[in-house]
């Protein structure tokens, strides 16, 4: 239902505001969100859990905590590890995470379109 928004001559509201969505997952006890989806993406990205950690602005402790979490509580890993040495040590997503991320990055993407369109239906000027 679309309303005149303009109220006394000022300019209308969907010019003076944006909308915002959050979206989640939500499985055994443990959410699925912008924070773990940045983790895991910085965690592809630059091949560490510390790297990613760091760059979140947050502890490794911190980080690995919420990725067992999600994998103890989801019943999959997120994540293949390997140790230091003269390779060096690091960490890839498992085929499972990288699912999970493509599919919620085109899930918020759809989200952010609807409300966009209900937002300028909304809002918009009749």
């Amino acid at each position: 239902m679309k309303q005149n928004n303009t109220g006394n001559g000022s300019r209308p509201l969907v010019e003076l505001f944006q909308p915002g969505c959050k979206v989640w997952l939500e499985s055994g006890g443990t959410n699925f969100g912008d924070g773990l989806y940045y983790l895991l993406m910085n965690v592809k990205e630059h091949g560490s859990i510390s790297q990613a950690a760091r760059i979140m602005g947050m502890s490794y402790r911190a980080a690995w905590g919420k990725i067992k979490t999600a994998e103890k509580n989801w019943g999959f890993r997120l994540v293949e590890t390997q140790v230091g040495g003269d390779a060096g040590g690091g960490a890839t997503l498992t085929r499972e995470a990288s699912r999970l991320l493509e599919c919620f990055g085109a899930f918020r993407d759809e989200m952010d379109r609807a409300t966009d369109e209900i937002f300028k239906e909304c809002f918009g000027e009749s």
